[in-house]
């Protein structure tokens, strides 16, 4: 290792103009790489002159090889900031610049991977320190130099610098232990440094539920309404949380463990006037040397949002942001992220569904009263999946708020982002479409899927499942032949559902079969010729909105004349077949109930028997199963869908003498294709 030492020491009394640092350079060419790197330096010098900085150092050069380091003692006053600036020639792949104490403990360094490296350090108080220039990859040649002034960027022991103007550093004040009966107390924009392995383990948080870490506890007071963001780096995994009533974890505001990392832990919360407590805390049995510091935003009064609210006219969308907008409201569904308000004016009783679309996990919500989270009519956080969310309501005239928020748990920050809302508004009376009435009732037409939205109708019926003040819509089955009719709602209805079958359209007593999208299942009738309503309805009043019904109707004639018409199989003889171009007439107990298309065999048994049915599909997932009555699904004895793997299927069973069926399906729905059947019979 070889260095020229030119004065890295700083006293920032002592200002030496960039004049000295060129110079310097040139002189110092001589000794390997100087004018190398003097348009870097030219750079550098223009950049911080452009941040209001001056050089208070004068140049250090040297060479370094990998893991070699450089350490020169200097001198600082405390609150002053100093930027230390190295850089490398092109042999040098990685150089960081470290300061520490006198002890030797880092205090701040430079968190890059390249050949120039930049850390601000502020000093808590004056003294000697060390700054070193380390070379972590590569070697070569180095240049560095100090700058002070400018506005202030803490590099604390996280994973980056912290920009920002924040107060000096200090430590915890005298006279106070940190606890929950004594808290220190600390002022918004001032840093505090202190160390956890002092403190007690008395209180925790729900980030950190179950750890036994020491913690320091501080108190802050807020003036007015707004926007707390606290911020810890640490040099252990850390936790910073808000409490309302220090002790009280019911009180908990926002807690927080890693933001992003283990080093770096940051809590937000919307907070009224008043008196709150902010802890330092560690995961687990963490503990160690930290620095915290708190923000506070003002924020508008929830009166003046309101008040400015942006009017939403039902049928045309809005999009918007909620990007750098502060949580000033809040939803019983968790909506305690970044915020937008709307008011929405009805003129007459309406039904009303809001739909939100966001880029984050989006909350929409409606409030007759803006300010008042007692007045939430409705709130729904995620339809379908997080991206969006759908809510409906029935509304008196008057004004309503609108607010498209973003989820939060307990102790995270709120999501925010892009998102688009919507508001339909419906007559609660119903406007008279096909389908509102018995009279109206809507034709079905075989093989052909239900989607019913239910807004716009008016509440006609009722099922012994459901349905009584939802709106509901009719569709009328002619059955000409004895039918099986199977009905089953879709996972995509904007509601929980019931739909109900009657013989005679709006007379209760006259039903047939009710089923209710939250006790699951399918109804499953065989009906008599003759015309039958199917009625879609809801669960209760604001139960409304689209609904998908699958609807299958099964002629009996027809399957009867198929279980007639199966062929007969030889225990020992191979069957090979293809049940594309077939149909799905047949459902089972397992392989997603079997709804694709099916094949059906006869197997007569002379005696008492071990029957093992085996099949293998080429290239697609099939089902065995196998019926004492080919019609009747609940006379099942076997059913198997993979055996091993979704190409083999495989049931083994005792029978005694007797005519079976057995059924070559497919998994759930769209499985079809070749196969070989094997049936083996042998003594039990």
């Amino acid at each position: 290792m070889s260095r020229s030492s030119l004065g890295l020491g700083v006293v920032p009394t002592h200002v030496r103009r960039v004049a000295l640092g060129l110079a310097t350079l040139a002189s110092a060419a001589s000794c390997g790489g100087g004018l190398q790197m003097e348009p870097r330096y030219v750079a550098l010098h223009n950049t911080m002159t452009a941040l209001g900085m001056v050089q208070s150092g004068g140049l250090d050069q040297g060479n370094l090889s990998e893991g070699q380091e450089t350490v020169t003692p200097v001198d600082l006053a405390g609150g002053d900031c100093v930027t230390f600036v190295a850089l490398g020639e092109s042999g040098v792949g990685d150089v960081d610049v470290i300061v520490r104490d006198q002890a030797g403990a880092e205090l701040a360094r430079d968190r890059t991977q390249d050949a120039q490296a930049a850390t601000q350090f502020c000093p808590p108080y004056a003294g000697r320190y060390q700054v070193a220039v380390h070379m972590t990859r590569g070697g070569g040649g180095y240049l560095a130099t100090s700058w002070s002034g400018g506005a202030r960027t803490y590099a604390g022991p996280g994973p980056g610098p912290v920009e920002g103007p924040v107060g000096p550093v200090a430590p915890p004040p005298h006279g106070g232990p940190g606890t929950c009966d004594e808290p220190w107390q600390l002022a918004a924009s001032e840093r505090r440094r202190g160390n956890t392995s002092t403190g007690d383990s008395v209180t925790s948080a729900s980030c950190i539920s179950g750890g036994t870490a020491p913690e320091h506890v501080y108190s802050f007071v807020v003036e007015q309404r707004s926007l707390v963001t606290a911020s810890l780096d640490s040099m252990y995994d850390g936790a910073l949380y808000i409490l309302g009533a220090c002790g009280d974890l019911r009180s908990e505001l926002a807690c927080n463990d890693d933001a992003p990392s283990t080093s770096h832990s940051e809590a937000s919360a919307t907070l009224e006037p008043g008196t709150y407590y902010l802890v330092v805390d560690g995961f687990g049995t963490g503990s160690g040397e930290y620095e915290v510091s708190f923000a506070a935003t003002p924020l508008q009064p929830p009166g003046e949002l309101c008040r400015a609210a942006t009017p939403l006219v039902p049928g045309q969308p809005v999009s918007g942001s909620t990007m750098g907008q502060t949580s000033s409201f809040e939803g019983s569904c968790a909506g305690r992220g970044a915020d937008r308000v709307y008011t929405l004016d009805v003129a007459q009783p309406s039904r009303a569904r809001f739909r939100m679309q966001s880029s984050h996990d989006g909350v929409v919500y409606v409030r007759s009263d803006c300010a008042s989270a007692s007045s939430e009519l409705a709130c729904n956080d995620d339809f379908q999946d997080t991206r969006h969310s759908l809510t409906t309501a029935t509304l008196q005239p008057g004004r309503y708020y609108v607010f498209a928020d973003g989820y939060a748990s307990m102790g995270s920050p709120g999501a925010a982002g892009d998102y688009t809302l919507d508001v339909e508004l419906a007559p609660s009376g119903g406007t008279g479409a096909a389908g509102d009435t018995c009279a109206t009732a809507i034709p079905y037409q075989p093989g052909q899927p239900i989607t019913a939205d239910t807004m716009r109708f008016a509440d006609d019926n009722a099922g012994s499942c459901g349905g009584q003040g939802s709106p509901d819509v009719t569709y009328r089955l002619d059955l000409r032949s004895r039918t099986r009719v199977r009905a089953s709602f879709g996972q995509d209805s904007e509601h929980p559902p019931v739909m109900y079958l009657q013989s005679t359209c709006g007379d209760a007593r006259s039903e047939v079969a009710c089923l209710s999208a939250m006790s699951g299942g399918a109804l499953d009738q065989t009906l008599n010729p003759g015309t039958y309503f199917l009625v879609v309805d809801g669960t209760d009043a604001n139960a409304f909105g689209t609904a998908s019904v699958s609807l299958q109707l099964d002629d009996l004639g027809a399957l009867e004349q198929a279980c007639r018409a199966a062929p007969m199989i030889r225990p020992g003889t191979q069957v090979r077949a293809d049940t594309t171009g077939s149909t799905d007439r047949f459902q089972a107990s397992c392989g997603g109930q079997a709804r694709s298309p099916d094949l059906i065999y006869r197997l007569q048994v002379r005696r008492r028997s071990l029957v093992r049915l085996s099949s293998e599909q080429t290239g697609w997932d099939g089902v065995v199963y196998l019926r004492r009555d080919c019609l009747d699904a609940v006379t099942e004895l076997g059913c198997n869908d993979d055996a091993g793997d979704n190409r083999h299927s495989m049931v083994e069973t005792i029978l005694e003498p007797g005519t079976y069926f057995v059924f070559v399906d497919g998994y759930a729905e769209g499985n079809q294709g070749p196969f070989t059947l094997d049936v083996d019979i042998s003594n039990p």
